[in-house]
């Protein structure tokens, strides 16, 4: 008698027909093609406006990655079969997809500041505009800057994290070694007690500039990046250290739009056990359980969530502005019934997008 195909096996199945690769959102709006969904399992939730196959579907995939190595999650919001869930596919009898071309992801807005750094890094006749962009824009992201400049003295200091940055503009192409004076870099750290330098221009030739900025420890740094930074940091804000250890930290020479991880990456897990929880408490109809007791559960589910991840989650979900749960003795419990508080996050979401 054949054996019936699991969940498990039918995703990859499902991933394998879209070409091996495919966001959440494709892989979703596919699952009722391969699964046998329950009635309950295609109900919209409230205030979170997604069927309630949809966290299963997290959890299976996240399943797939952490327990099997079936699946790989190269980025955000993506899932891609490894090596191994190919190999277990063509066990199955199962022929791997070419790949869908996807079109280039489009930014449809532009923010005032990135606007701001585009125009004044290519005014070579008042490069001053340039640095007091770049103080506003460390400003934005979380910084104590101190714009200085003027001969013999660095443009910008961040004295919190011993940081200099030195602007450079040009009216066209990108900045060669001429444009930069190393030996005046090093005094200013010296000088001022800095631990890094960052050279932030529109771009830089190959060659001596590298060499140099590699020998003098000092960091080159694309405004496409900062950019890019300033993108990640309104979709969900960077610490301060972080953009720091991103710029200065990651033993680059040379830091491009494509070395800015996104400012999400480490909160992916916590938003998953957050709705995972939210998701098991509404099926269940459990008001009170601990973190120990949710980390039974998840093990015997075969989900590789930490018991420091869901105690923090726990935490995120106790505060404000959400605060849909309370602390006492070591249990938590929920502050009102589950249709209430999943209709209240729903309207805090809201208002945040607005």
């Amino acid at each position: 008698m054949a054996r019936k195909e699991t969940r498990k096996d039918s995703l990859l199945r499902l991933i394998s027909d879209i070409g091996g690769e495919g966001t959440r959102e494709q892989i979703n709006a596919k699952v009722p093609e391969y699964w046998e969904l329950a009635d309950e399992e295609l109900e919209i939730e409230k205030g979170v406006g997604k069927p309630l196959y949809w966290h299963r579907v997290a959890s299976v995939c996240q399943s797939l990655k952490d327990r099997d190595h079936y699946l790989e999650n190269p980025r955000r919001g993506v899932w891609k079969i490894s090596e191994a869930g190919k190999k277990h596919l063509s066990s199955m009898g199962h022929r791997l997809s070419p790949p869908i071309q996807m079109p280039p992801s489009q930014i449809t807005g532009d923010l005032p500041l990135c606007k701001e750094l585009r125009e004044s890094q290519r005014n070579s006749e008042n490069p001053t505009i340039f640095e007091e962009v770049l103080v506003k824009t460390f400003q934005q992201l979380g910084f104590s800057t101190n714009h200085i400049g003027g001969r013999d003295e660095p443009d910008v200091l961040i004295e919190e994290y011993k940081t200099i940055l030195d602007a450079k503009t040009t009216k066209e192409g990108v900045i060669g070694e001429t444009y930069v004076n190393f030996n005046a870099l090093k005094r200013y750290k010296e000088k001022y007690g800095m631990k890094y330098i960052g050279v932030i221009a529109p771009g830089f030739s190959g060659g001596n500039i590298q060499d140099t900025a590699a020998r003098e420890s000092i960091i080159l740094i694309e405004t496409e990046a900062i950019c890019k930074i300033l993108q990640n940091h309104t979709i969900y804000p960077y610490e301060a250290s972080r953009i720091i250890e991103i710029l200065f930290a990651s033993g680059k020479g040379i830091i491009i739009p494509k070395d800015i991880p996104p400012s999400t990456i480490d909160q992916e897990k916590l938003i998953e056990i957050v709705a995972k929880i939210l998701s098991d408490v509404k099926l269940t109809r459990k008001t009170s359980f601990s973190s120990r007791e949710l980390h039974t559960a998840y093990l015997w589910q075969g989900l590789n969530y930490e018991s420091d991840e869901i105690e923090k989650a726990l935490k995120f979900l106790s505060v404000a502005p959400f605060s849909v749960l309370q602390m006492q003795n070591d249990e938590y419990s929920l502050t009102g019934d589950i249709e209430s508080i999943l209709k209240k996050i729903g309207l805090l979401l809201q208002a945040f997008n607005k």
